[in-house]
């Protein structure tokens, strides 16, 4: 799975995180959700509001690499994953 440049960094979308790791849909977002405290965005993460990035995410659905209903963007760096690769997801349940 190629990654997704952004600003020169190597990222990964939730999509593409759910594909690699054999997850159902969202099991990426609620593990981020529920471990966001723990990254740090421009280092772990990157969040792309709609209001600024809307023409790049619209060129990610087409290309398949978000899922159809993204608005807005949470792109993975490599230490992200990584971090994220040490929980599972049954740590996620609410």
């Amino acid at each position: 799975m190629k990654p997704i440049d952004f600003e020169g960094t190597e990222t990964l979308s939730f999509r593409q995180i759910d594909a690699v790791n054999g997850f159902a849909k969202g099991t990426a977002f609620r593990l981020f959700k529920r471990w966001r405290s723990e990254l740090t965005e421009g280092c772990d993460y990157y969040y792309l509001p709609a209001s600024s990035h809307g023409a790049f995410i619209e060129s990610l659905k087409a290309e398949g690499k978000v899922y159809t209903r993204t608005i807005h963007l949470v792109l993975i760096t490599r230490s992200g994953y990584e971090c994220m690769q040490r929980l599972r997801p049954s740590d996620s349940a609410d």
